[in-house]
């Protein structure tokens, strides 16, 4: 790897570190935590699959520009046959999420949020939990389902 390499991959880090920390630094429950980052993600889930269209049509268009030249068609088959599986790969992992989703009955408007538990203790010291529901609320229902949103 040289060392230009290097310096472009430590400023996309930065920049993304950048970009995301004040947003959960302002997150202030779990809820809202997980509200924040399913957003993102669902932001950068049509950037990813635009960029892998594109990298479908740049294998396309080298297979069609240079049909003289068999080492670049064949580079363009292999760029087309990776950009149909990647497609085919995200596509498939929004449909399972999907199914789950349906499955069991989580809607994005409403995430699976654990309780908050309280301690309290009575008189003899002794400690009583007491597992209390958090409501979550959320300002509009998303349109772009989230494909990543089980590993959040």
């Amino acid at each position: 790897m040289s060392i230009k390499n290097t310096h472009l991959y430590t400023f996309f880090l930065l920049v993304a570190v950048a970009v995301v920390t004040p947003t959960l630094v302002g997150a202030v429950t779990l809820g809202h935590t997980l509200g924040v980052v399913s957003d993102l993600i669902n932001g950068l889930i049509p950037i990813v699959l635009a960029i892998t269209v594109l990298i479908f049509f740049w294998g396309l268009a080298m297979y069609l520009l240079d049909a003289g030249n068999s080492e670049r068609k064949s580079e363009g088959i292999r760029i087309m046959v990776m950009g149909v599986l990647a497609l085919f790969v995200m596509v498939s992992i929004w449909g399972i999420i999907g199914v789950l989703q349906q499955t069991f009955k989580v809607d994005q408007a409403k995430p699976i949020v654990p309780g908050k538990i309280e301690q309290r203790r009575s008189g003899n010291n002794s400690g009583i939990f007491k597992l209390q529901s958090v409501k979550l609320e959320r300002k509009k229902p998303r349109l772009i389902v989230s494909v990543f949103s089980c590993f959040v």
